[in-house]
């Protein structure tokens, strides 16, 4: 999300696209679910393509610079104002991203309706989650390991959960303290049954976690209520019980960052087979899931069930369409 929103600021030059369009570019930090990469930098790039082929050699240099040039701006706050003629503009260090109003106006279609947001956060999305070959491999390996043949994602229901470190009162060391209340398990049952008395035809149900207890413990009640429905699982998934692979070393023995990186997205994938989803919107990755099934899913008319009490900015996105 936030990374979408800077490439949307960037293309918009916050809400002033007459000024010119900028051209994003990451940072070489390191990024720490890289760590101990094999397969390139320890960066971004290390799993995704890169977001353009300039440089950070391209740009001016703040380091360097006259303090008084007027080729650069180092916002020191992400909703600090700036002139648009600067060549150069460093976004601030802070965690949170600049909002922009009219985000779609750089586009040209001269309206800014809901079907074209949507439409644009799923492409941005997808441009900066181009994976490299070596991971698009493993994905696609795994991807034919988990889905059946026969699957049709017009009569499957997606399942992903996400609890852990997201849940208020958990008790993981080194984590963020929780944004969720987090629902019982039985409140996923209660939706799946829904779903199957809306539309008799259901066949699947997929269910993914980074918190394996929790995914165990579902689908024993899946099992018991519902035994009729045929589950389908990512089988090889890391399931680190935490939000990040960056801290892997203290939950999950034996498993590396790639793998937790490819075990998510390939849940993501599994998701694009699914028409009618039960997840919890606070949480940013299910609203991702649920936002590109909308647009890039194998299923029509998608439907979601939030059945979180919390909230965040993109959650109506994930809601579209919620009973």
């Amino acid at each position: 999300h936030a990374a979408s929103s800077h490439m949307l600021h960037a293309l918009t030059d916050a809400d002033q696209p007459e000024a010119g369009h900028r051209i994003l570019i990451n940072d070489d930090k390191l990024f720490p679910m890289a760590k101990g990469c094999e397969h390139g930098p320890e960066t971004r790039e290390c799993y995704f393509e890169p977001l353009t082929n300039c440089k950070l050699s391209d740009v001016d240099d703040y380091e360097t610079a006259d303090p008084k040039s007027t080729k650069i701006k180092i916002l020191s706050k992400p909703d600090e104002e700036y002139d648009r003629s600067v060549r150069t503009l460093y976004t601030s260090d802070s965690i949170w991203f600049r909002k922009v109003k009219d985000m779609y106006s750089w586009t040209g279609l001269g309206f800014n309706s809901q079907h074209s947001t949507i439409h644009m956060t799923a492409a941005c999305l997808a441009y900066y989650f181009r994976v490299k070959p070596w991971l698009r491999k493993e994905i696609d390996e795994r991807l034919r390991r988990n889905i059946p043949l026969d699957l049709n994602p017009q009569r499957t229901i997606g399942v992903p959960i996400r609890r852990s470190d997201k849940c208020h009162g958990h008790a993981l060391e080194g984590s963020a303290s929780g944004e969720l209340e987090c629902p019982p398990l039985e409140e996923y049952l209660k939706k799946v049954k829904e779903f199957l008395a809306f539309d008799p035809r259901i066949e699947n149900v997929i269910v993914t976690s980074e918190d394996k207890s929790a995914c165990e413990e579902f689908l024993e009640i899946l099992n018991k209520e519902l035994p009729s429905l045929r589950v389908i699982q990512n089988i090889g998934d890391v399931q680190q019980g935490t939000g990040s692979g960056s801290k892997l070393e203290a939950y999950t023995e034996g498993s590396s960052n790639a793998q937790v990186v490819a075990s998510a997205l390939t849940s993501l994938h599994m998701h694009m087979r699914a028409r009618y989803f039960v997840l919890t919107s606070k949480s940013t990755w299910t609203s991702t899931i649920a936002v590109m099934a909308r647009v890039y899913g194998f299923a029509s008319e998608v439907i979601v069930f939030d059945i979180g009490p919390n909230k965040n900015t993109f959650a109506h996105l994930a809601r579209r369409g919620c009973a």
